[in-house]
């Protein structure tokens, strides 16, 4: 159903991207594109981005150096780790009593090997610096008697037992730091979820809410709806849950999914509300393909990363503050049974070796992630044109100004860019990914009186990267937010500290 949902929605939507990139003329007929870059004109505060991780790959030393080659290379900050609700689970209650946790029944079944993947993997992205920028996403449907595909209004507060005594244990038993969870995934689909409408979406999260608080827990933090459907999530859900102001408390980000870029008008509903500052975040994005999910290998080449990449700019560019890829490396999960394995990952798994290797969108993803780091501000471009697809963003932190810009055609294009109010820029570095070369290093181009020309290859994305003399970072308010895992780009050729 996930399949069939998303590829009617997503080949939709990835046709009209399409025809808007390739099919439109280019305005400017062969003539140099003239982009104005202004410093002073900001609009959201980027949150980060990383990748979902499936704790059931976990195997010790096997799954370690890929998780290390997409902190340290890819400079993924965000971590949305899955533990699926499927099977090994509760699959017997532990006890008539949702109040009252079995801690015999509990403590023998978190030590079984479903969940010791699980704490060992959070135990090691801990130990790299991953806390409270990691959400647990618990995915898939329940034990049949708790209802299976949906949650029965008797069995809502078994369901949040379920939940609490992970979270509960995780901290109190395996001292690990969790920061955020995200209590469903998408629960307007089927087996995705379990299948959740908005109103008991809504009563089980506050229930939730209250029991995680009643334990202690106060200070985690909640990502929701986590929705397929980013229209049903601004229309149906996000509106209800505005509504509580307990849950409203306990807010993270809005989460929000796309495999077909920006649609659903997720930011003027968050901007017409009563909470106009909160951000919303891609926790699912990619380039729809099918098969993926039914264990059928893809082809991994550089349009399918360009749309990708090319996805996360135009949400971006309407609001999202960042995004956590799916996935971050091949994967068997429980619920696409009888898929043998989920091929999405930016990291393909050598069954043979055993290794975790790059694919082309850990570069052209790391076009973005190395460079726009947590903090930064995306920053106006006026000028554009069809023929190029243009993001900006200015770090007050390091006063490095990125550039990511993607050429949607064949034939090379030239740019000519002008710099606002971003003073004392010597010259870009610049980063460049297509079919052939990977995060390629190419020669630098020099700033003369705040402007500067630039030849992009054809189909290509490049990253332009450059340091100002501009230092007005204490007249910049914080704004409210969640990150406190703040880095400061230090160079493409370095480790992100």
């Amino acid at each position: 159903m996930r399949e069939l949902t998303r590829a009617l929605v997503c080949l939709f939507l990835s046709s009209a991207l399409s025809y808007t990139a390739f099919s439109q003329p280019a305005i400017t007929s062969g003539q140099p594109i003239t982009l104005t870059f202004n410093g002073d004109k900001r609009m959201q505060q980027i949150q980060g981005f990383g990748v979902n991780a499936n704790t059931r790959s976990w195997k010790g030393k096997d799954l370690e150096p890929a998780l290390d080659l997409l902190i340290d290379s890819m400079s993924s900050n965000l971590w949305r780790v899955v533990v699926e609700t499927v099977e090994k689970w509760e699959d017997v209650n532990d006890n008539n009593d949702p109040f009252t946790f079995n801690w015999d029944y509990y403590n023998k079944l978190y030590r079984t090997p479903k969940f010791r993947k699980a704490w060992e993997m959070i135990r090691y992205l801990n130990k790299r610096g991953v806390t409270d920028n990691l959400m647990v996403n618990f995915m898939g449907w329940l034990p049949a008697w708790m209802g299976g595909e949906v949650i029965k209004p008797a069995f809502e507060d078994e369901y949040v037992e379920m939940l609490t005594s992970f979270l509960y244990y995780a901290r109190n038993t395996e001292h690990l730091r969790i920061g955020m969870v995200g209590p469903m995934n998408e629960p307007d689909l089927v087996k995705e979820g379990p299948t959740v409408g908005p109103a008991q979406y809504v009563r089980v999260l506050r229930k939730l809410i209250q029991r995680m608080d009643a334990l202690g827990m106060q200070d985690m933090r909640y990502v929701v709806p986590d929705l397929a459907n980013m229209k049903t999530s601004a229309t149906e859900y996000m509106p209800l849950l505005m509504k509580e102001t307990l849950i409203m408390k306990h807010l993270a980000i809005w989460g929000m999914h796309s495999y077909g870029g920006y649609y659903g008008n997720v930011s003027d509903s968050i901007w017409n509300s009563a909470y106009p500052h909160t951000p919303f975040l891609m926790t699912e994005w990619n380039a729809w393909r099918n098969g993926l999910d039914e264990g059928k290998i893809g082809i991994y080449d550089f349009t399918f990363a360009r749309d990708c990449v090319r996805s996360m700019l135009e949400l971006i560019k309407h609001g999202a503050s960042g995004g956590i890829v799916w996935e971050g490396y091949d994967s068997y999960y429980e619920h696409h049974f009888p898929s043998k394995g989920s091929y999405w990952g930016i990291l393909g798994h050598d069954t043979i070796t055993g290794k975790y290797l790059p694919r082309k969108h850990f570069y052209a993803i790391s076009q973005i992630s190395r460079f726009v780091r947590p903090g930064s501000w995306q920053i106006a471009v006026s000028g554009e044109d069809t023929a190029v697809t243009t993001a900006a963003f200015y770090n007050d932190a390091s006063r490095h100004i990125s550039i990511v810009a993607i050429n949607n055609q064949h034939e090379p294009v030239t740019i000519r860019g002008l710099l606002e109010n971003i003073p004392g820029v010597k010259q870009f570095d610049v980063f460049r990914t297509d079919s052939i070369a990977n995060l390629l290093r190419t020669p630098a181009v020099k700033i003369a009186g705040n402007a500067f020309t630039l030849t992009i290859p054809g189909d290509c994305i490049i990253t332009l990267t450059g340091r100002s003399d501009r230092s007005d970072r204490a007249k910049t308010p914080e704004p409210p937010g969640w990150y406190t895992e703040i880095s400061t780009y230090t160079g493409a050729a370095e480790k992100n500290p």
